[in-house]
């Protein structure tokens, strides 16, 4: 009973259906998507541009582009105002500075399809570079009004009105857009970039101030209201924006560090330092972060002048605390190089020549270093030899292994390397006055005086007057019994600069001595005595000699 039920149900659904069936058959044919369309008659003159158009666009694609040119204006003579024609013309003679011809294939391409945005652009672009800001302003207007919702077409319109010095319209056309979505970071901030060009420092922080009470919980907001206001000289505004930035983040890493900067600008260095101190002690900032921080807080003199004692003291906090010293290995080194803690600036040059040894001048360092460091021959000379293997050209490290060699007395070995820097040659004269004075010292040592007394009068000739020159070269003329009178010469004006220096006391002394003036020698040996505050064995000895002397 119940399936025939069923079946009764489902037979009077068929009649139903059947019922209205020719005309519901007739209506699903008329929707249905299938259907086929009637057939748009296209006239050959279409066909035959539309093929031109792509042969054009082929000839583009192979760099053929007299071709496509020849092509595009064909099309042009049959349809004047087709778009893709004039457009394509128009690219060719922008992109060749024809600008006015390019122009009017723009013009034309934009007139016949006004709703595409590359037509548009393009025709934009010629404006800017013709410099014809009307017409840029009003192809923008009519853009805002084709499309009205279309908010990039406002930024171009403010900036054509910043071309033509017309501000006020330009910020206008960025308050059109805010009065649609209302007030947003990126239109705000464009708006106060537009005021600044403009000089209106005002107008420029107020649309920063309308964006921050707009969105009172971004402190970034309040970051960039501070910088604004350091940089206006109200610095009670800037530190009400840090507190600001406080209350809403008291955890900030950054607020400390820019209450440094505030205090900073406002003169009071001790509170910088602290609040910076504070800053960098923060976890959430990495140590590389930091020592960017400490470099750019503090000027070059500042950080080797003025406020080297707190520069120094956060630094090394700061290599404390790294792990990855050998990055900055070679800008510690420099500082502490310059304390003249040069022992441990050497270990830290030593370290970054580890990681990359093909930098010169980190080896020029360690080796500034390392002859300041007492009883360092080896090493030094070690370090000397291996950076003229790597760096051939460079005089230094001539220099310095002639120097130890000197201070080892092996006078014969030394005049090499003091020849090589000769042959070098010395730029601006760097090295030259401690080269040749070397020099000829080892010459004198090994017995080749003529070649001393040529040398020491090359130095002469470089540095001057220079009284440790003159002194060593006055004594030597003395002890060899010759040219006195220019020794005397010499000698004289290295006390007449340093009249309580024992050493040249003593030079001056001996040379009188050597001339038979032993009375004025006497004088003066005297004197170099009382001065000696080391007691030198010489010093006593040439004392009794002119004694005795002036007493015959």
């Amino acid at each position: 009973m119940k399936r025939l039920d069923i079946a009764i149900v489902c037979l009077l659904a068929l009649t139903a259906a059947g019922c209205g069936g020719a005309k519901k058959s007739a209506m699903a044919e008329s929707e249905s998507p299938y259907k086929r369309k009637p057939l748009t008659e296209v006239s050959e003159q279409t066909l035959k541009v539309d093929g031109m158009i792509i042969d054009a666009k082929t000839q583009q694609s192979i760099g053929n582009e007299t071709e496509a040119e020849r092509l595009y204006q064909a099309v042009l003579e049959l349809d004047s105002t087709n778009a893709e024609a004039n457009y394509e013309l128009a690219r060719m003679m922008f992109q060749r500075g024809w600008f006015d011809s390019a122009a009017g294939h723009a013009t034309i391409a934009w007139q016949s399809n006004q709703a595409n945005p590359w037509y548009a652009l393009l025709l934009s672009e010629i404006y800017k570079h013709q410099g014809n800001t009307k017409q840029l302003i009003a192809l923008w207007e009519e853009m805002t009004k084709i499309a009205p919702d279309e908010l990039n077409y406002y930024n171009e319109l403010s900036n054509a009105y910043v071309l033509a010095g017309n501000i006020n319209s330009a910020v206008e056309a960025l308050n059109r857009v805010e009065r649609k979505i209302g007030i947003t970071e990126g239109i705000s901030l464009q708006k106060q970039k537009i005021w600044t060009y403009a000089g209106r420092n005002d107008k420029a922080i107020k649309e920063v101030e309308n964006l921050a009470a707009a969105v009172p919980q971004e402190k970034r907001y309040q970051a960039i209201l501070s910088e604004l206001y350091i940089a206006q000289g109200k610095p009670e505004k800037a530190r009400r924006c840090y507190e600001r930035i406080a209350e809403i983040d008291p955890d900030d890493e950054y607020v400390h560090i820019s209450l440094a900067s505030y205090y900073k600008q406002a003169g009071n260095m001790d509170r910088a330092y602290d609040e910076l101190k504070q800053g960098l002690r923060s976890s959430a900032i990495d140590n590389k972060s930091k020592l960017q921080i400490l470099g750019s807080f503090y000027t070059s003199d500042e950080f080797y002048g003025k406020y080297s004692k707190q520069a120094f003291a956060l630094l090394e906090q700061l290599m404390a605390e790294c792990d990855d010293t050998v990055t900055y290995a070679t800008f510690y080194g420099d500082v502490l190089m310059r304390q003249e803690r040069y022992a441990e600036a050497a270990r830290q040059f030593r370290a970054s020549l580890t990681a990359d040894s093909s930098q010169y001048p980190v080896w020029e360092a360690l080796l500034i270093c390392e002859n300041e460091i007492p009883n360092n021959d080896v090493r030094l000379l070690n370090l000397a030899r291996r950076a003229q293997k790597l760096f051939p050209l460079h005089i230094l490290p001539y220099f310095i292994e002639g120097q130890t060699l000197v201070n080892q007395q092996q006078y014969e070995q030394a005049i090499g390397p003091l020849k090589q820097c000769e042959s070098i040659g010395f730029t601006n004269g760097y090295l030259a006055d401690g080269c040749y004075s070397l020099m000829a010292e080892c010459y004198y040592r090994t017995g080749r005086y003529s070649d001393a007394w040529a040398t020491f009068d090359r130095c002469l000739a470089i540095t001057g007057d220079n009284i440790g020159v003159l002194n060593n070269y006055a004594y030597y003329l003395a002890e060899q019994s010759t040219r006195l009178a220019d020794a005397e010469r010499m000698s004289k004006k290295t006390i007449d600069a340093e009249p309580d220096n024992a050493t040249f006391l003593d030079t001056y002394a001996w040379v009188l001595h050597c001339m038979g003036r032993n009375n004025e020698a006497l004088k003066y040996m005297e004197r170099a005595v009382a001065a000696d505050k080391r007691q030198s064995q010489t010093l006593i000895d040439h004392l009794n000699t002119i004694k005795k002397a002036a007493q015959q």
